[in-house]
């Protein structure tokens, strides 16, 4: 029922990226599913191939070793990741706050030049462009 108003609201767009998202999601399931299965194929090949010079025992600890790497190489990847984006935010807060600070402190010294700035900005975004970005 909702579908079908926002439908008629926006001219039927939401029904087409509904239809497309669907899709999309279909085949992005499929691919991942081949991408799986070319990943397994791939591990037992080289199982194979390495029980052939290590024996099965040694094939199966050296791919453990190697799962075992990536993960480790992947989660210190995700760590330093997740460490950078904390200090940019840790950044931004305290620009920010300091931002506030200044604000705060024009606003006591020059209550009017403050005024004036912000009937500025206000009017500088009521009559700008209207072009979307």
């Amino acid at each position: 029922m909702l579908l079908s108003i926002l439908s008629l609201l926006t001219g039927a767009s939401v029904h087409r990226t509904v239809v497309r998202v669907k899709r999309n999601g279909i085949f992005i399931a499929i691919a991942a599913l081949f991408l799986l299965t070319a990943y397994a194929l791939a591990v037992t090949a080289g199982a194979i191939w390495l029980a052939g010079i290590y024996g099965p025992v040694g094939a199966a600890l050296f791919l453990a070793a190697c799962a075992l790497l990536i993960a480790i190489i992947a989660l210190v990847v995700m760590a330093v990741i997740n460490a950078r984006e904390a200090r940019r935010a840790r950044d931004r807060r305290a620009a920010l706050e300091s931002l506030a600070t200044v604000g705060l402190g024009l606003v006591r010294a020059q209550p009017l030049l403050t005024a004036g700035i912000l009937a500025a900005i206000v009017a500088a975004n009521l009559v700008g462009s209207k072009r979307e970005d």
